[in-house]
């Protein structure tokens, strides 16, 4: 197991390295989320909103590259199909027909072309009946996922807002949850009638200097890294600065630094080696901003 230590070139080994998947892909794979207090903090009150079924709304925002996707993904994953259906849009660069239509095409678990479902009356019907026939008569609860929230248009997200309307006299049919980039909290602002259906907020912040460290280990270990821990202190001290604690740019920053090492015939992420990277990045212009601290 990759544990955080001194270690020495004989020991680390990271020439030798060969897991079955590389540690350090930008993925959803599930495996690779690393449960930080923040994140874990996210998932539990998205599960709580969930699994409530009277809250309606909910919203997650965070930086980009914060790890925001890979949460949903493991949100979708952790809702039972006995109990909810789950619906999941990658991006919001549709607008509120097109949206209606994806939702009953993941509903059914069929592609459904536009001539299915011509205007917004026979979408808004045939997802009426779905909500009754696969929630309501079932017991179940809808979930809809929507990331890149951002991107929707202010007229998009109260059409949006409509859908919780929809509902018996003893059960509510469905929860919608908002995923975007810190601007989606100052557009929600704009539409009262819709930030006030807004049950539940949380922010995903970036990780900490030591949830930095224990970040590239657990990705390590998933991977199935054997040797103690590669990485020195000057170079988690570089790596936390450079990336900001971004899981994305974190991911980044070791991926290419793990190519440089390979290359050099090196076995230890030093100071010297994440510099090198970060340098090369800064000279093309391709390093997220780390803010005025020098490297």
């Amino acid at each position: 197991m990759a544990t955080r230590g001194s270690g020495n070139k004989a020991e680390t080994g990271l020439s030798a390295l060969n897991p079955p998947s590389p540690p350090f892909e930008n993925t959803r794979d599930t495996r690779y989320f690393f449960p930080s207090s923040g994140h874990m903090e996210a998932l539990s009150r998205l599960l709580f909103l969930a699994e409530d079924r009277n809250m309606g709304m909910g919203l997650l925002t965070g930086e980009i590259g914060s790890g925001k996707t890979l949460l949903r993904t493991v949100l979708h994953s952790r809702l039972r199909e006995e109990t909810h259906v789950r619906v999941s849009i990658e991006n919001s660069l549709l607008c509120f027909d097109d949206l209606l239509l994806e939702i009953i095409s993941q509903i059914r678990r069929e592609r459904l072309a536009t001539s299915n479902y011509p205007d917004r009356y026979s979408r808004l019907s045939a997802f009426k009946r779905l909500l009754t026939e696969q929630v309501g008569n079932r017991n179940r609860h809808l979930v809809i996922l929507l990331d890149e929230a951002q991107l929707l248009d202010l007229g998009d997200l109260d059409a949006l807002k409509g859908l919780t309307n929809i509902a018996s006299e003893r059960q509510n049919f469905l929860t919608i949850i908002l995923i975007g980039q810190p601007e989606l909290r100052t557009r929600m602002r704009q539409l009262p009638q819709v930030d006030q259906r807004i049950s539940l907020r949380f922010h995903l912040n970036a990780l900490t200097a030591e949830e930095t460290a224990q970040y590239v280990g657990y990705r390590l270990d998933v991977a199935g890294y054997q040797g103690d821990f590669p990485f020195t202190d000057g170079a988690l001290d570089l790596l936390y600065r450079a990336s900001r604690g971004i899981p994305r740019e974190i991911n980044r920053l070791c991926k290419i630094g793990l190519d440089h090492l390979l290359t050099k015939g090196l076995d230890r992420f030093t100071s010297e080696a994440i510099a090198a990277v970060v340098e090369d990045l800064r000279r093309h212009g391709a390093l997220f901003e780390a803010g005025s601290d020098p490297l």
